[in-house]
């Protein structure tokens, strides 16, 4: 908000460049007549609860091949107000957002040491479907505040998953299983593995097998949001 404080002054004109040039409608309080390029205003932007950002692999229900493991926010409902529609309602520009956000956040309180971003990628027929991936969305906007290359096409998805929605966790591991396939070489590299929501982290360890088979030496997961209490199943990971 502040960058456009210039445009004060002009409460006509400038307000309406604005208004035509950027949606100044909250996604998730629906407030109106703020000017930002972002999707949230600032009230809502500050309801975010910040979880610490220490290792929390061991938390994960599935966690082979998974080093590390952070997460920028408790997923509660202003996050689930953004995600919803991005992997939802064709917003898919909330991912960039969250992807800077999640970045800014990160050089601020961690040193992360990566070679490479991938995100979660989606099989081709989901894709059609929706039109674009999400969590390439979120790494696109990761990859621009770390300055760190990002491999959207680095891996392939190659089975069509059913929606872990409705499955246990035996059943999401077993759901993953021979997803994904890469033919990049990745030895020695230190590779994080991009995503909205970590669950219980069933994709991402089916995707960390396919990056350590490519000879990576690290794979880290890193994601917007996490439930507090990993035992809520109730949003499909990389859907």
């Amino acid at each position: 908000m502040a960058a456009f404080s210039h445009f004060a002054p002009f409460h006509s004109g400038g307000s309406a460049f604005l208004d035509l040039l950027f949606p100044n409608i909250c996604s998730v309080c629906g407030q109106e007549n703020f000017h930002s390029r972002d999707p949230v205003c600032a009230g809502c932007d500050d309801q975010w609860i910040p979880m610490d950002l220490k290792n929390r692999v061991q938390e994960l229900a599935v966690r082979e091949n998974i080093d590390r493991a952070y997460t920028g926010w408790e997923f509660g409902p202003e996050l689930r107000a953004l995600i919803h529609p991005l992997k939802y309602q064709d917003r898919a520009r909330i991912g960039s957002y969250l992807g800077r956000r999640l970045g800014r956040r990160v050089k601020e309180k961690m040193n992360l040491e990566l070679d490479a971003l991938i995100p979660v990628p989606l099989h081709p027929v989901k894709y059609r479907e929706r039109g674009y991936n999400q969590a390439q969305w979120i790494c696109r906007g990761l990859s621009r505040e770390l300055q760190l290359p990002m491999w959207p096409k680095a891996i392939t998805r190659v089975k069509y998953t059913i929606s872990q929605t409705t499955l246990d966790r035996e059943e999401r591991q077993n759901n993953m299983q021979l997803a994904f396939h890469t033919r990049k070489d990745m030895a020695g590299k230190t590779i994080a593995v991009i995503d909205d929501v970590l669950t219980t982290g069933s994709t991402i360890s089916s995707l960390a097998g396919t990056i350590k088979d490519a000879g990576a030496k690290t794979v880290v997961a890193l994601t917007v949001a996490a439930p507090l209490d990993h035992l809520d199943d109730s949003f499909p990971e990389s859907l």
